[in-house]
């Protein structure tokens, strides 16, 4: 009797994690939601065929959560990346390309190569007809360059046998390849699923941006680094500007098929040149100039010029951290391991370029990487990019600098919108976890040190706070017409400045069913403020009906010594403190650490008093709150001038 084995081997949420792709936190959210089922909870595991099942689920219809933009990794649906290229000829041509492409399900690596091929027709005598294997290399002959055929070669043999060659044959015919707009990258960028670009963090540079930061390099620069070059874009455009020989050119990159593509690149760039280009495939965190023993990179160890890339983010999904950053970068992630890598590999005043996500700037978690870089990096600008990458909402930095320290009176230029101003870099390293306040001038910064000689009291241990309902399947749980038993629940879409709008989502409050939940006392407290979390300003409101909030809409109960709930909501609320977090916070979240830092200036009992029959009437809607804002300025000692500053930037 054949009897049916059972994979009864248990892994933990990490190592479920490490099978999927994913992030640990990921998985106890999918086992919360029930798609997953654990065998243990203390602590967490899973049978191993379980979670493998899952995996093979994983850009179907049967899991089509995987495919929301929360969990982008599993998508399967193709983007053109239309800021890769200027061109409006070329990106037609690549829409009809790919189109082909998904009617007739070639293979991605396959096509490439042929496009590589069609480029690459003038270094050859073409000997075939309509009909003949394309991919036959036999039909190309007397190249003009042995490098170039050794490239292409080298490439074909690395290609398994290809079925379904009249499609590749009729695709080829049709290709029209525009040389010098990097159409190798934009196809490949074009034909790969969101999921294997979220993953890899590959979403390749646009044109424009790498320009600018060649551009901002000066001074004599014989040498060009890019540790994560993928097609070579950066490669590229460094050699047109310094006129560099292909061999002080380096790139290097872990995906296979863009190493293939940057070569093909850069012997098309240097079209009279026999040479074999310095691009290789390997993990530039742990294999390039790691320092051991037989490592041939370790030559370029402070010897490169100028080093610009767009590094992949994200930290290292539940793997272990190359053993030369243990300890130094506590948050695992892989651009702050780049910036260090690329440090080392600078000679004394050499250049780099990073793009970087605009969270770099201010968020604590990394604080470890902005300290690095103030100790070793003079930072000449930060341009603020916003969003650049289609399909990536994360606004973006592009960080300049040479490596070496800084005078005590050196200034980092700040540009945004096209509009400038310069900030001591010193001043940074005075800040707490070496925030990189870039929106405050120097000379904004006097204005901030006034407010904050005001005699104050901070939320500081004069609070407490609550992170409104995670229920971990809003679709399950929240409603959008009451029903018997059930409450309503604030969004924050319904926080406004004092007041709360009228509530479009009502919930059945079981904690016990929900992902995350807050002690119910901080709901049903007599008095509260809700605020918006996710905003880039400070929009608290007051509630004292005891209702519900979902984690879009957190909970604050201030115990200020000596002021009230309603006076301390008049302050969160004020063009000043909304100018102290533009200026010193500024981010997307409105995060508890930065509230802490607010100054609460101590005042009087007939001022406190007066404070607080004002905000009664805006809660009652009797006034707006100018007269409430006029009284809060004169409190910190505000002038005329200085009032027109804040009034004037809070605006923007």
């Amino acid at each position: 009797m054949v009897g049916i084995t059972i994979n009864m081997k248990q892994v933990s949420v990490d190592n479920a994690a490490q099978i999927i792709g994913v992030s640990s936190a990921t998985i106890r959210n999918w086992a919360k939601a029930g798609h997953i089922n654990p065998v243990c909870t203390c602590p967490l595991s899973f049978l191993e065929d379980s979670i493998l099942h899952l995996k093979s689920k994983i850009g179907t219809d049967s899991f089509g959560k995987l495919k929301t933009r929360a969990n982008k990794v599993g998508s399967v649906s193709n983007i053109l990346p239309s800021e890769y290229a200027e061109n409006p000829n070329l990106i037609a041509h690549i829409e009809n390309v790919v189109a082909q492409f998904k009617a007739n399900g070639l293979k991605s690596e396959y096509l490439l190569f042929l496009a590589a091929l069609r480029l690459l027709e003038t270094e050859c005598e073409l000997k075939r007809c309509k009909t003949t294997d394309v991919f036959d290399l036999s039909s190309y002959d007397s190249w003009a360059r042995k490098s170039v055929r050794a490239v292409i070669a080298e490439w074909r043999d690395s290609l398994k046998e290809i079925d379904g060659k009249d499609s590749y044959i009729n695709i080829y015919n049709s290709l029209m390849p525009h040389e010098g707009d990097d159409f190798l990258g934009l196809l490949y960028q074009s034909i790969s699923s969101e999921g294997n670009k979220s993953e890899q963090g590959a979403y390749y540079t646009p044109s424009k941006i790498v320009e600018d930061a060649i551009d901002n390099m000066i001074g004599s620069i014989e040498t060009f680094l890019d540790p994560c070059c993928g097609t070579g874009k950066y490669l590229i455009l460094a050699a047109r500007k310094f006129g560099l020989h292909p061999q002080n050119i380096y790139g290097f990159d872990c995906n296979e098929v863009a190493v293939k593509i940057a070569r093909i690149n850069l012997l098309l760039e240097f079209k009279k040149e026999e040479f074999t280009p310095n691009v290789y495939c390997l993990d530039s965190l742990s294999e390039l100039a790691n320092g051991e023993m037989f490592c041939e990179t370790n030559e370029l160890i402070g010897k490169i010029d100028a080093i610009a890339t767009n590094p992949p983010w994200g930290a290292y999904k539940n793997s272990l951290i190359p053993k030369q950053f243990k300890g130094k970068i506590k948050s695992g992630e892989t651009y702050s391991m780049f910036l260090i890598k690329s440090i080392e590999l600078l000679r004394r005043d050499g250049q780099l370029s990073f793009i970087l996500p605009e969270s770099i700037l201010k968020i604590r978690t990394h604080s470890d990487i902005r300290e690095i870089i103030l100790n070793q990096v003079r930072i000449s600008k930060i341009a603020k990019l916003g969003r650049q990458f289609t399909g990536v909402f994360t606004p973006v930095i592009r960080l300049d600098g040479s490596k070496g320290l800084q005078a005590d009176d050196w200034f980092v230029s700040v540009e945004e919108n096209g509009n400038f101003h310069s900030i001591e870099q010193n001043r940074f390293k005075n800040n707490d976890n070496f925030t990189f306040d870039v929106e405050t001038a120097t000379h904004e910064e006097g204005l901030l040190n006034k407010i904050y000689s005001v005699k104050h009291e901070t939320l500081f241990k004069n609070a407490e706070w609550a992170l409104g309902i995670v229920t971990g399947n809003n679709k399950k749980y929240v409603l959008e017409v009451k029903s018997h038993g059930a409450e309503a629940v604030i969004r924050g879409s319904a926080v406004y400045q004092f007041n709360i709008g009228e509530p479009s989502s009502f919930i059945l409050f079981t904690p016990k069913d929900f992902q995350q939940v807050a002690p119910e006392r901080f709901f049903r407290a007599t008095e509260k403020l809700i605020y918006k979390f996710i905003s880039k300003k400070l929009v608290f409101a007051y509630d004292n009906k005891k209702r519900l909030t979902l984690n879009s809409a957190n909970i604050l109960i201030p115990a200020i010594p000596g002021m009230s709930i309603k006076v301390a909501l008049a302050f969160l609320n004020s063009c000043i403190f909304q100018y102290i977090f533009k200026k010193r916070f500024s981010t997307h979240k409105v995060l508890r650490g930065d509230l802490e830092k607010l100054p609460f200036p101590i005042i009087d009992k007939s001022t406190h008093d007066i404070i607080e029959q004002l905000v009664d009437s805006v809660l009652s809607g009797c006034i707006i709150p100018a007269e409430l804002e006029s009284l809060l300025f004169s409190i910190f000692n505000l002038t005329d001038e200085e009032i027109l500053i804040i009034k004037h930037e809070v605006k923007e």
